[in-house]
């Protein structure tokens, strides 16, 4: 599992359980997967991202949503 932060971490059960716990999700039911294909140009921004900010994946793949 990679965090937004682009730590990485194992996929457990005890990890997933600690990380809904840790932003107070109650209802799974709310929660997307998200598949992205990572061409040059997002390759690019990711490789630039983690100098700028801490929530790397957030913004090189969400930001167009959250302007519009």
């Amino acid at each position: 599992m990679i965090m937004d932060d682009l730590v990485v971490r194992p996929m457990s059960i005890t990890s997933i359980m600690t990380l809904l716990n840790k932003f107070n999700v109650m209802d799974v039911r709310i929660l997307k997967e998200k598949v992205i294909d990572v061409g040059k140009d997002k390759g690019l921004e990711l490789l630039r991202a983690p100098m700028q900010s801490e929530s790397v994946l957030t913004d090189v793949f969400l930001r167009e949503r959250m302007v519009k």
